[in-house]
């Protein structure tokens, strides 16, 4: 790293950023920028304090050029420095306008000149560059002396050195220090009859000194000289060029300069802008202005101007309908008629916004306010004209067509094949609509056609509406949109206004029949209109949205309980809900309606089941049809209910079943078995699928007598038992068999099978018999198993045996049988 002296002459950079500052003042704030200051130092921006500053840093020391050389390198790259600036200026978002143009000269200016001292720390005190505008004029009018020539005189040895030599040499720098003067003195002193090694290093150092005063004289002639000559020629091709034929077209904000333009559009808000022309054609011209949005010509002007005569006017622009994103406001102007390309054109970009909070007065806010629309619902035949130029499109009132499955307006075309011709077929209704001034309202409606193509503009036919001839809304058959719902902003004028609704044909494509219904057609407010109309459609989105109550346990021990809901949309989002509440699912009530909450409690009553089922309503008023089953239920079940043990079989031989129920779903459920005469009791776990029913098997070692208690524990953490007993019976067998009948000659033999433990699975059957007899498993019910057999007439008669296998819990095999007669009748 190189050691950093310290920097003796940083005057002069502190005066070049000092006028940089100064330019900032000058050219851009008022008062000052109107005094006659702001030239001289605009141009001394533009022409050497970036440079200086920039040379300042490249050229730290006093040796490098010469005092002309740097002022000449200085006004070339201050052109260069403003230029390059200018050109990034105009990249960027500022554009290139005099604020970012003066505050990037300072910032240029100021960073070279921290730059300028840290580059000058690198040398010497003595060979740092400093600024002296005596010393710089002195060194243009003096010529330099040549110390290898003037500086030594003839000593008697012929090595006494001349000591105003150094005064002469330092002319070359603009200023020096004190200290720097001294140490010169005492050099040549020093030398003076050191003999010829003196005499060397004094024609050393001539030699490294810079160029020649005529040669620094020369560069200033040449400068002078270009300057005289690029005036000249400035001067000659002023005089002989020929007059340069062009029109202005400029556009002023609100105090009249090229800045604080409108950028943001209101309904039924004017915007104004300042329109400028001037004439340089040489000759009078007769000019035509258009004003035109985003294509669409709304003004144009006829401006007939003579040479270097200059026109202003405001022109305003007010927006009566719903645009998204934003809108191209442009001034085209044309030279004696309009054409395709305009001869000049500036344009601006505006934002729509399309709120109506601006809009208070009662004109867009009170619905009374507005004109009626007669038989608006489509109920009644009056109200409503219908007309046609063609045969096949008719119109009539048909019911249980319209939204509310009431009465709508139908209008059919029953004509199908390609369109002749070059005409508009149509057919629609009309309504005149009476105001008694000019107003603003939201024209809505709902439109459906039953064209069944399911990809959009597939037929050349088109649902519209009109008003007073202009169309404010059209869309095409097709797409299978179901119910549109419209909402269009229109301007009403005092006097007559015609309403049309209709379908249109146009010509060149092939015509499918088609019907297309129109109904609830109305007038509201602009204050009213909905935040979701889509902007290329003008259609308030129609999906409804979708919601739920959120499962509940199927049983709770609180009367009081918490129900939650909630639900989705798309594209609009949820307005509110409504829950109902039902006793038996079928006969509902509001419990909660239109709220924004998703949670409330409930309160029942004990041994009550109440179900639930929620309705949304998005922010487009679109309403999610009724649930045609419950969301969820719950039942409420207070207290400890009572549990039911079931043993079976019972008495046993060797192993029976544990059944427990209960009336609300368990944690856990065990039965202990303690065998009579002893204390420590035997611990069965019982399994459930639904948590009501628990089952567990039970294999008796030893003893005949037992005490059972079943320990059950239900969701809620309540506690219950039942009590019961086993008896061991060895005296009945393995088996109870029953047939019936005893005796059968062909048909179906029923077969109950009763065993006197727990098995594993259900017994095996079978018959004995000479052809094999087909046994079918049928149920099970309270410990005993029932079977069906078919007796066929090819079984022979006699004494048949049924004969019964199982196996217990242990595995240990059952058996058992018993007889029926085959008696097959003559």
């Amino acid at each position: 790293m190189p050691h950093l002296k310290k920097c003796v002459f940083v005057e002069d950079l502190l005066a070049v950023t000092l006028l940089s500052c100064l330019g900032v003042i000058f050219v851009l704030v008022p008062p000052f920028n109107e005094t006659f200051l702001r030239i001289p130092i605009a141009l001394s921006l533009f022409f050497f304090v970036p440079g200086y500053a920039f040379i300042s840093a490249l050229f730290p020391g006093n040796k490098e050029i010469s005092g002309i050389e740097r002022f000449t390198l200085s006004v070339g790259f201050s052109l260069v420095l403003t230029v390059f600036s200018g050109f990034l200026i105009s990249l960027l978002p500022w554009g290139y306008r005099p604020a970012p143009i003066v505050v990037s000269i300072l910032g240029i200016t100021a960073f070279f000149s921290i730059l300028a001292i840290f580059t000058r720390k690198l040398k010497d005190e003595n060979e740092q560059f400093s600024f002296s505008i005596k010393e710089f004029i002195r060194s243009i009018r003096e010529d330099e002396v040549d110390e290898g020539d003037e500086g030594f005189t003839g000593s008697p040895y012929g090595q006494e050195e001349n000591p105003v030599a150094p005064a002469a040499g330092e002319s070359r720098r603009f200023h020096r220090s004190k200290s720097r003067v001294k140490a010169k003195g005492l050099k040549y002193q020093q030398g003076i009859g050191a003999g010829n090694e003196a005499r060397k290093e004094a024609r050393t150092e001539a030699r490294k000194r810079p160029l020649p005063p005529e040669i620094e004289k020369a560069l200033i002639i040449a400068l002078i000289g270009s300057i005289i000559i690029s005036s000249a020629m400035l001067g000659y091709a002023k005089v002989t060029r020929e007059k340069e034929t062009f029109t202005m077209l400029y556009l002023l904000g609100p105090e009249g300069k090229a800045e604080g333009y409108p950028n943001e559009s209101l309904i039924n808000v004017p915007i104004t802008v300042t329109v400028g022309i001037e004439n340089h054609e040489l000759q009078a011209v007769n000019y035509i202005l258009q004003m035109r949005v985003d294509g669409e010509v709304i003004k144009e002007l006829n401006i007939p101007l003579e040479d270097r005569e200059v026109w202003q006017e405001d022109m305003t622009y007010t927006r009566h309908k719903l645009k998204s994103d934003r809108s191209r406001l442009e001034f085209a102007l044309f030279k004696e008629e309009p054409g395709y390309f305009a001869y000049r054109s500036v344009h601006l970009f505006i934002e729509n916004n399309n709120t109506f909070s601006h809009l208070d007065d009662a004109r867009y806010t009170d619905a009374s306010a507005l004109p009626k629309i007669v038989n608006a619902e489509m109920e009644s035949s009056t109200g409503w004209t219908f007309n046609s130029n063609v045969e096949h499109i008719t119109g009539s009132y048909a019911n249980g067509t319209g939204v509310d499955s009431s009465y709508a307006y139908r209008i059919v075309n029953s004509y199908e094949g390609n369109m002749s011709g070059y005409s508009v077929e149509f057919g629609g209704i009309s309504q005149d609509i009476k105001c008694e001034e000019d107003i603003m309202a939201v024209f809505s409606a709902y439109v459906m056609d039953n064209f069944n193509s399911s990809v959009p503009g597939t037929d050349p036919q088109l649902k519209y509406v009109t008003l007073n001839g202009e169309v404010i809304w059209s869309d095409g058959i097709g797409g299978a949109e179901g119910w549109q719902r419209l909402e269009v902003p229109i301007s009403l004028q005092a006097g007559e206004n015609n309403l049309t609704l209709g379908l249109r044909q146009l010509p060149g494509g092939e015509i499918k029949p088609v019907e297309v219904l129109w109904d609830s057609v109305s007038l509201k407010p602009l204050s009213e209109l909905s935040l979701f109309v889509s902007d290329d459609t003008n259609t308030v989105e129609t999906v409804p949205p979708n919601s739920s109550v959120l499962e509940l346990p199927a049983y709770t021990d609180n009367e009081t309980f918490t129900v939650s809901w909630n639900g989705t949309d798309d594209m609009s989002g949820i307005a509110y809900y409504s829950i109902d509440s039902s006793t038996d699912g079928v006969n509902w009530e509001t419990w909660i309606s239109k709220t924004t909450n998703t949670s409330s409690d409930f309160t029942g009553k004990h041994n009550q089941t109440y179900y639930f089922r929620s309705q949304a309503v998005d922010r487009a008023g679109n309403e999610e049809p009724d649930h045609p089953v419950p969301d969820t239920q719950t039942k409420i079940y207070l207290g400890a209910p009572k549990v039911t043990l079931d043993i079976s079989p019972n008495p046993c031989k060797t192993a029976t079943t544990f059944t427990v129920t209960y009336p609300v779903p368990l944690q856990a459920a065990i039965c202990l078995v303690t065998r009579e005469g002893f204390d420590e009791p035997e611990s069965i776990e019982l399994t459930s699928s639904d948590g009501a029913n628990w089952t567990g098997g039970y294999t008796i070692k030893h003893g005949n007598h037992f005490y059972v208690e079943a320990l059950c524990t239900d969701i809620f953490g309540n506690t219950v038992s039942t009590l019961d007993e086993i008896l061991v019976d060895t005296s009945i067998p393995d088996f109870e068999i029953e047939v019936s009948p005893k005796v059968i000659d062909t048909g179906n033999l029923k077969i109950k099978v009763t065993p006197a433990t727990a098995l594993k699975s259900q017994p095996s059957v079978s018959i004995s018999a000479n052809e094999k007899v087909n046994i079918t498993y049928l149920s099970y019910s309270e410990g005993t198993y029932f079977y069906e057999a078919k007796i066929k007439s090819e079984i022979n008669e006699g004494e048949r045996r049924v004969s019964v296998s199982g196996y217990d819990l242990n595995s240990e095999k059952v058996e058992g049988n018993t007889t029926f007669v085959v008696a097959h009748s003559d």
